[in-house]
């Protein structure tokens, strides 16, 4: 389960990788990943995009079944404690939700 917190330091490595990596370097992105694969190149830009994405993001807290594929709850929680006082099952667990912003028209 994702906190606001693991979010934060997930906007300050990208951070770090843009300044201090070659961000279309693609080795680096396979050592540092963990797979010999991937093949992306990420621009300043699109780091940015994403950081500015996460930033803004709401996180909503869901109670699922053990494998994800099921809601166990019709619900969507503002904190992970809310959800987990109703973690009504042994066998469901807490998942996150990244929502973007929502943008109103003018």
């Amino acid at each position: 389960m994702l906190t606001r917190q693991d979010i934060l330091l997930i906007i300050a490595a990208l951070q770090f990788w843009a300044e201090e990596m070659d961000p279309e370097e693609t080795h680096l992105l396979k050592i540092y990943s963990g797979d010999a694969n991937v093949d992306q190149i990420w621009t300043s830009a699109d780091i940015q995009r994403l950081r500015t994405q996460l930033n803004s993001a709401k996180l909503k807290y869901a109670v699922t079944n053990v494998g994800g594929t099921e809601f166990l709850t019709p619900e969507l929680f503002s904190t992970p404690e809310s959800a987990e006082q109703s973690h009504f099952s042994e066998t469901g667990q807490i998942g996150t939700l990244i929502l973007p912003e929502i943008k109103t028209r003018d």
